[in-house]
């Protein structure tokens, strides 16, 4: 910020602005005069005072179990009916068998594994189901006995 401009916010009323920088300079002397101490300082001392820092810190946040969210068995239960319930892919069984299960071939892709929506194919048109471009069946009946 310029001079003229903080001369302005001082005239102003925001005296706030040389608190600020007061405080930046006393960090940067407490960080200096920090760098000098580490030097003297043993791998042990060093260790040692970051881990009083770090109590410190945590000390100033308040106890751990106080800053953990707790839920009441009501909270719980809502997450659990919000969750978004995700299908299972599963292996139910070789394609025949779907086939002969559900009859309809869209109800028998709801059901396929992963390995075999790789493998077959679905004409969502005619109904028809392809095994690696030849027919298997075509909408009505087995045409090939899938595996």
């Amino acid at each position: 910020m310029s001079d003229p401009l903080k001369n302005i916010m001082r005239k102003v009323g925001k005296d706030d602005l040389k608190e600020r920088e007061q405080e930046r300079l006393r960090k940067q002397a407490d960080s200096v005069i920090d760098y000098g101490d580490q030097e003297a300082k043993s791998e042990l001392e060093k260790r040692h005072d970051r881990y009083r820092r770090q109590q410190e810190f945590t000390s100033r946040l308040g106890p751990a179990a106080e800053r953990l969210p707790i839920l009441s068995k009501e909270e719980q239960e809502r997450r659990e009916r919000e969750r978004p319930k995700r299908k299972k892919i599963a292996f139910e069984g070789p394609i025949k068998k779907l086939i002969e299960k559900y009859k309809d071939p869209k109800e028998v892709f709801n059901h396929l594994s992963v390995g075999q929506l790789m493998k077959y194919e679905l004409d969502e048109k005619t109904g028809s189901i392809y095994d690696r471009g030849e027919l298997i069946f075509d909408g009505e009946k087995l045409v090939k006995n899938g595996g």
